[in-house]
């Protein structure tokens, strides 16, 4: 399914470039977070300056955090690029007269482009409808993520990074995380169904032969359970929750459960 390849690459691609950086290569890919800002305007004597909040350090999609103390930078000062969806072809639509950290978040105060095309940007944002932002940036010092009672693989902690660009984007790649959670539920049912005889067993030796199958399906599982949960709170926040298939209501319960 295309939005599942799109989700395997996209992790793929984020723990090949994590290795390039781990070996010392001087060609690893910058890698990008997206965040949903709030956008606020400043009282700054730049009248179209807006501040953003470009980074947090909440748990993504992906299940990565992103340490907010550990944001470095230096570098980002010296061309504070403020670019559309990290496309580094094309000309800037604006530039960052700031940028600061708080705690749990990165902030920075744009500044807009006097061109038609950044103008037309900064409307959407004022207006409302765009709210993301996405930050391009070098890891320097990261970890993995695991859960502490099953050792199950959560997804990366990024303990210092280097800022090297911002971008506006309208939404985050791994936007179709939804849906590719719900074409999944067969898995879930299959689990579900390995809890209720687990839960039924009668004879030791009848429950222990489960225990290999469900635990090799914990990582799946856990960063199914995170990707669902995440992406209907959006979507009830939003105001237009999807539809349910016929029994998502126990699978998410149970799924919640699983995770406290």
């Amino acid at each position: 399914m295309p939005e599942q390849s799109g989700e395997t690459w996209q992790r793929d691609r984020l723990l090949e470039a994590l290795d390039s950086y781990h070996r010392g290569l001087g060609d690893a890919p910058i890698l990008h977070k997206w965040t949903e800002s709030e956008v606020a305007n400043t009282e700054s004597s730049q009248s179209d300056a807006m501040a953003f909040v470009i980074s947090t350090d909440d748990v993504d999609r992906h299940g990565d955090v992103i340490v907010a103390s550990g944001w470095r930078l230096d570098a980002y000062r010296l061309n504070p690029v403020f670019l559309w969806a990290h496309d580094y072809t094309r000309p800037v639509i604006g530039r960052a007269l700031d940028v600061w950290g708080e705690p749990h978040r990165l902030m920075a105060r744009m500044e807009f482009a006097p061109t038609s095309f950044a103008q037309e940007v900064a409307g959407l944002y004022r207006a409302g409808y765009q709210r993301g932002v996405s930050v391009g940036f070098k890891p320097l010092q990261f970890e993995e993520r695991r859960h502490e009672k099953t050792g199950a693989f959560l997804g990366i902690r990024f303990l210092e990074q280097e800022l090297l660009e911002t971008s506006a984007v309208p939404v985050p790649a791994n936007r179709h995380a939804l849906r590719r959670a719900l074409e999944q539920a067969p898995r879930v049912g299959e689990y579900l169904r390995r809890c209720d005889s687990l839960r039924n067993a009668s004879l030791a030796g009848s429950a222990e032969g489960l225990w290999p199958r469900m635990v090799a399906q914990v990582d799946e599982i856990s960063k199914l359970a995170t990707e669902l949960t995440r992406m209907l709170e959006d979507a009830q926040s939003e105001g237009t929750p999807p539809v349910q298939p016929a029994g998502i209501d126990q699978v998410l319960t149970v799924l919640r459960g699983a995770r406290a």
